[in-house]
């Protein structure tokens, strides 16, 4: 929850237009992320459980940065019983529920649902009613069938809530402050200050006291505002967040926040002047260049002037050197212009002073971006002989060096999406067929692109798993709050025609959903270091099984009412490198005994990265109304961990076949399990084993690796330094030492097929 929703309560406790008490969340949990948790605290050695009244979330104590604390002011939230007559009174809920339906809210706060339980046959249908209305939950009952549960008040439709509150007796006019204070702890602002203008109007005697209520919403609403335009500037909505800085309410909003909120502004309006005086500099230094050189540069310079347009945020660190070179009385005006240009694409650290080198980065890049976007070998080895007779600054005529490859990896990393779309408006849903799948039936893939989407930008993404229903209705469950936090959705088809909709942990469903995410780096400008996986009952089965097969793809993964069933079951202990955001209800099969206690619990006590989410009476079901948690957990996660000095995995199936650079090839008889024949515990799977551990020390790469017969080792500079002689060992025995054999095309082909720029490697090695 944010903090202007305990502000808000503070305040309300302090005006003394609350006149009921209900809830206990007193206590407060922050962790060293920054996310901030309120609940009755209970402890369990080194794991803490924080329980708010509809959820309950499990961490480890070494997640916490500050101790817990209690403040009573925040104990008391309004709730509002409505009569609502039912048919039975009594009897017992059911112990495990495996399928949900629940139609919309209606205007008497009424619903029909229907759930399945898992020893029986047929659906129990039923009409529920809210009986009480809090502004953080609601408690339901059955109507005309027993259920007692409740849900979080932000997944009933505004309308419907405001609907309800307006039956209250008008001119009583305790439950009308009681009206207005639940909507100021629901943090519904704009409609809290209606509220204001309705009570002043029905009840003069209450003008004074208004007023003062008036100030305190209005405070509120403005730091609301704030943090919204914090969300949005970190979404990189930067149009969206200067519109609300400019329109920001100046009406009883306190000196301080309106100084900070002017020097957003300030700050916001000097770097579009500082861009557009950049801009207008390069113009001018291009016009003081001879002629040839312009109109040798003419081209680029365009995409340049258009990125400092349209993107300026993305690009405006490229120019540092040329900044500095502007205080240089010495430089001149072709060394200032090849500083910015050759900046542009090859980003800060590597510019040169020199046109003709500066030239060569560019047609370097534009071959770069030829290769990985060629989909036939002939013009791809031409783009490899001109990228091998490129010589880079002060290497003169040496065909492939550390260099070059780090040039080359700058330049790949610098680039628009190589095979970037125009087309697609962000907010529109797309599906996508891989256009090199070679399968029968090709792969299909959703994607949505969040607002004031550039391609020379970086987002994260969500590789978004469906339930059954299609790509269509993972992009529905993400899309809101992806679009809010700045995220591309992506949602494979990893189902096949006349298949059922289940999910079957087989390898051409893992296929589908790797190249998919391959397709759209190629199309998107996805960050791969910020990739998450996410997924909702048969797409959280999925999370589980192939987030832990393929740690080394995301960021991490939030599960979604998953059950972690054979390969995943063996594969838990992949989760050290693979954070995971794991939510179910607690009448969810196997729920508690199962996955919490002998899976989950472990893995969180072991110090991973785990958070448990526990519903309180609800089964396997989407709940939407976990999305905003989700985002946020995503935010706060940071990157994946592209090269750990050290890992130790398994694998037990042909598609599992990638970690940190190993990719198996064959493995010996006996390794791999079909699906079908694996246990759902994962006890049967024999899995091959890949442990590595590397020495900046030594330049080293030791593997113990059992059950393989055929494999590549992909090295990255990011734990071998190449200019330097290097050993790769393997069971205890050395099978290279010495320089490296460098070569451009491991690394053009490596960023070809996967597309992956964040995550590279300039040599390969083959194990046979």
């Amino acid at each position: 929850m944010n903090r202007t929703r305990w502000l808000g309560l503070a305040i309300i406790a302090a005006l003394t237009l609350s006149v009921a008490a209900q809830r206990t969340i007193g206590d407060t949990v922050v962790l060293k992320n920054g996310t901030v948790y309120r609940g009755t605290v209970d402890r369990d050695n080194t794991i803490y459980f924080i329980f708010d009244g509809l959820k309950r979330i499990v961490l480890r104590d070494s997640k916490i940065a500050l101790p817990v604390k209690s403040d009573a002011s925040l104990r008391s939230l309004e709730v509002f019983k409505l009569e609502q007559p039912l048919v039975v009174h009594t009897g017992a809920m059911p112990k495990e529920v495996v399928r949900v339906h629940a139609e919309p809210w209606n205007d008497r706060g009424r619903r029909m649902f229907e759930y399945l339980g898992s020893n029986v046959r047929k659906p129990v249908r039923m009409e529920q009613a809210i009986n009480e209305l809090g502004p953080y939950i609601s408690k339901i009952r059955g109507v005309d069938g027993f259920w007692q549960g409740q849900v979080a008040t932000n997944s009933i439709s505004r309308e419907v809530v405001l609907g309800l509150l307006a039956r209250v007796q008008r001119d009583n006019v305790n439950e009308r402050r009681r009206v207005y204070s639940f909507l100021v702890q629901a943090e519904w602002y704009p409609e809290a200050k209606l509220e204001l203008e309705r009570l002043v109007k029905d009840f003069p005697d209450l003008k004074d006291s208004v007023e003062n209520a008036r100030a305190a919403v209005a405070m509120l609403d403005a730091s609301q505002i704030r943090a919204e335009i914090d969300l949005l500037r970190k979404a990189q909505r930067f149009a969206e967040a200067e519109r609300r800085l400019k329109t920001f309410p100046d009406k009883d909003v306190s000196s301080e926040l309106l100084n900070e909120v002017r020097e957003v502004l300030r700050r916001s309006e000097a770097d579009a002047a500082a861009d557009t005086a950049l801009a207008e500099s390069l113009r001018q230094l291009s016009e003081r260049l001879p002629e040839e050189v312009r109109k040798e540069w003419s081209s680029p310079l365009v995409e340049v002037l258009k990125a400092l347009k349209e993107a300026p945020d993305a690009v405006r660190d490229r120019f540092e050197a040329f900044r500095k070179s502007n205080m240089d009385s010495s430089t001149t005006d072709s060394e200032k212009f090849a500083l910015a240009l050759s900046g542009f694409v090859v980003g800060q650290g590597a510019e040169v002073a020199d046109l003709t080198a500066a030239l060569g980065y560019w047609k370097a890049r534009d071959l770069i971006r030829d290769y990985v976007s060629s989909e036939t070998a002939e013009p791809r080895a031409e783009i490899l002989e001109k990228l091998n007779a490129w010589a880079v600054p002060d290497e003169g005529g040496k065909a492939v060096s550390p260099k070059k490859l780090d040039l080359v990896t700058r330049l790949s990393r610098n680039m628009p999406p190589p095979l970037h779309e125009s087309g697609l408006k962000p907010g529109a849903v797309r599906l996508r067929r891989v256009p090199d799948d070679q399968s029968e039936v090709p792969t299909e893939y959703a994607v949505c692109l969040p607002p004031e989407y550039h391609p020379l930008r970086s987002y994260p993404a969500i590789v978004a798993l469906h339930s059954g229903d299609g790509p269509e209705s993972a992009i529905a469950w993400w899309s809101a709050e992806a679009a809010r936090h700045g995220y591309i959705l992506i949602a494979p088809q990893y189902n096949l025609p006349g298949v059922a909709h289940d999910y079957h942990f087989t390898p051409s469903e893992h296929a589908a959903v790797e190249l998919s995410l391959r397709d759209a780096r190629k199309r998107f400008a996805i960050d791969s270091d910020r990739v998450f996986l996410g997924g909702q009952l048969n797409g959280g089965h999925m999370a589980w099984d192939y987030g832990l097969a393929h740690p080394d793809e995301f960021a991490g993964a939030v599960i979604i009412s998953g059950l972690p069933i054979k390969y995943a079951a063996r594969y838990l202990p992949h989760s050290e490198r693979l954070p995971l955001y794991v939510v179910l209800g607690d009448l969810a099969p196997a729920s508690n005994e199962v996955v919490f206690t002998s899976m989950v619990r472990p893995l969180i006590a072991k110090g991973y990265d785990v958070t448990y989410v526990e519903y309180l009476k609800r089964g396997l079901e989407e709940l939407p109304e976990e999305a905003p948690d989700a985002l946020e957990w995503m935010d706060h996660r940071g990157k994946r961990e592209p090269y750990p000095k050290s890992f130790d995995v398994v694998t037990a199936r042909e598609s599992d076949n990638r970690f940190y650079g190993v990719v198996a090839r064959e493995f010996t008889e006996g390794r791999t399990t079909s699906p079908a024949a694996a246990e759902p515990t994962g006890k049967n799977l024999n899995p091959a084993s890949i442990k590595m551990k590397s020495s900046s020390l030594s330049n080293l790469l030791n593997f113990t690796i059992q059950g393989l017969k055929r494999y590549d080792i992909w090295v990255s500079p990011a734990l071998i330094d190449f200019k330097k002689k290097f050993e790769i060992r393997i069971n205890g025995k050395t099978r290279f030492k010495g320089a490296a054999p460098l070569s451009l095309e491991p690394l053009l082909e490596d960023l070809r097929i996967r597309a992956d720029r964040q995550q590279t490697y300039w040599l390969k090695w083959v194990v046979e």
